[in-house]
């Protein structure tokens, strides 16, 4: 679930860290690289010594020689003025959220393995609990504009941070902030606001790495051909719409699943160094692959076709509800991710599978081929053949096209292909100012500009849309129109 996108004063400039993957109490742990070798310095905080030092200083210059991501959260515990309940221990809330749980499939642990060891949380600390200066009745939940003497969600998340603050807790030392309420409250998190809304019936993995995944960015998954979210059972940014792909947990109920390739890639979490991408022109190849993410296993962990992804998952760890290994093939558009089906329909890959894009027998288009030969759950491998022959497109000089082919005046304009057919487009005016801004928006990729600067382009591009849109329906009403003079008086028989 998620909520409207939002800055929020906790959400920091992220801090170059390490990741230590030990218990921080009162000690830090600091990693000196030493050519080829690790040594741990171990230094205690409480000393004197320390105390006229920020440490954080310290460890801010190690974490941004390190190249990862230091990316604590802050989880606040509230309740409404007038709950009655016992507030719970904060031992389970420290188990899931912080350092002190490392090691059972916590939210340090996932955050850890869905970004390939970049992005590090183990910093995130429990505080409360606090009573909050409202009470249950006031909450409304996903209202806007928030009614007066009310709290939605914007303001929970509000009034919550103020009240921590208050009591001492220094937000800005956090790079997110996690509510979590007492008994039933709400679920939410805000896209790129590094901000979640929990409570009591939703601490689990599954849920909560769907909602901070919010926090840093990533919306819902989607199934190809559809623009509905919740549609990919292979990712945990469609949790709870397929509960069966949620691995039961001892501790937190349910884990899992994993983000996909193409997810991983949008917040920069993908090891680059790990993705076999393809050539230009055409070729053939067979690659094996490993699982996504077992970046402790030597080999390739995604490969690039085209636009797409193709990636391993077994079930195990955080996939160990999947009902079988198997081969996913995702792209990614607008912020959110496309499960790509194979060729029978089935929404991932077997030994004998097939996925297809484009028509071998049209040289004008791209054709991509993936076949799934062999899966090795012995040897965590998955062994797939994929082809590529890039579309022989028209010389391109200015505008849609400069070159037309046989049986179209030319005139000066260009062509499209729809469906096979070739259609002219004329050399000017707002038909081809139409198709040219239809094209620019088609061609805007996220994987390669980024989600708001793809954004930014396609709304610039659509604005033209709607304005020769406009042109083209005031120049065919006008055809319908009499032409000035005209009376049915003036006609002759």
């Amino acid at each position: 679930m998620k909520t409207k996108s939002r800055k929020t004063s906790a959400a920091g400039d992220h801090i170059k860290a390490t990741r230590t993957g030990k218990q921080r109490a009162s000690r830090e742990r600091i990693v000196n690289q030493d050519q080829d070798s690790l040594s741990l310095h171990t230094l205690d905080l409480s000393s004197q010594a320390f105390t006229r030092f920020d440490i954080s200083q310290l460890l801010d210059s190690i974490h941004l020689f390190r190249g990862e991501i230091w990316s604590p959260w802050a989880i606040l515990l509230v309740r409404f003025r007038d709950d009655t309940g016992p507030s719970p221990s904060l031992n389970k809330y420290r188990q899931l959220f912080t350092s002190q749980g490392s090691g059972t499939l916590n939210m340090v642990d996932f955050f850890y393995d869905m970004s390939h060891g970049k992005l590090d949380i183990s910093g995130s600390q429990v505080f409360g609990w606090y009573t909050l200066a409202a009470n249950r009745s006031d909450y409304v939940g996903n209202v806007y504009p928030q009614p007066a003497g009310k709290l939605n969600r914007n303001g929970l998340l509000d009034l919550a941070k103020s009240t921590a603050a208050a009591n001492g807790v220094n937000l800005a030392a956090y790079a997110g902030v996690v509510v979590s309420g007492l008994g039933a409250v709400d679920l939410c998190g805000w896209i790129g606001g590094m901000a979640a809304l929990c409570d009591e019936n939703s601490l689990t993995p599954s849920l909560m790495g769907q909602e901070m995944g919010h926090g840093y960015g990533l919306d819902h998954a989607r199934l190809q051909g559809s623009t509905d979210d919740y549609q990919d059972p292979y990712d945990v940014m469609s949790t709870a719409a397929f509960p069966g792909m949620q691995t039961p947990h001892r501790e937190f109920d349910t884990a899992g699943p994993g983000l996909n390739s193409w997810n991983m890639r949008s917040r920069g979490w993908l090891d680059e160094n790990r993705v076999w991408s393809s050539p230009s022109g055409a070729w053939n190849v067979t690659l094996q692959l490993r699982p996504l993410h077992r970046k402790d296993l030597p080999g390739i962990l995604a490969a690039q076709i085209g636009p797409y992804l193709v990636e391993f998952r077994m079930p195990e760890r955080w996939d160990a509800a999947f009902p079988n290994a198997c081969v996913l093939v995702h792209r990614f558009d607008d912020n959110h991710s496309y499960l790509m089906p194979a060729t029978s329909g089935s929404q991932h890959l077997q030994v004998g599978s097939q996925f297809r894009v484009g028509d071998p027998s049209i040289s004008l288009i791209d054709y991509f081929a993936i076949d799934v030969t062999e899966i090795d759950t012995e040897q965590q491998t998955a062994t797939i053949h994929v082809y590529q022959r890039r579309g022989e497109h028209p010389r391109v000089t200015e505008g849609i096209f400069a070159q037309v082919f046989g049986g179209i005046a030319v005139d000066g304009g260009g062509f499209i292909i729809v469906n096979g057919r070739i259609i002219p487009i004329p050399p000017r005016g707002p038909a081809y100012d139409l198709v040219e801004q239809v094209v620019r928006y088609l061609e805007v990729g996220t994987g390669t500009t980024g989600v708001d600067t793809s954004r930014t382009a396609k709304r610039q591009a659509l604005a033209e849309v709607v304005r020769a849109a406009i042109q083209l329906h005031a120049d065919a009403a006008a055809v319908s129109e009499q032409p000035p003079g005209y009376s049915k008086e003036s006609q002759h028989g």
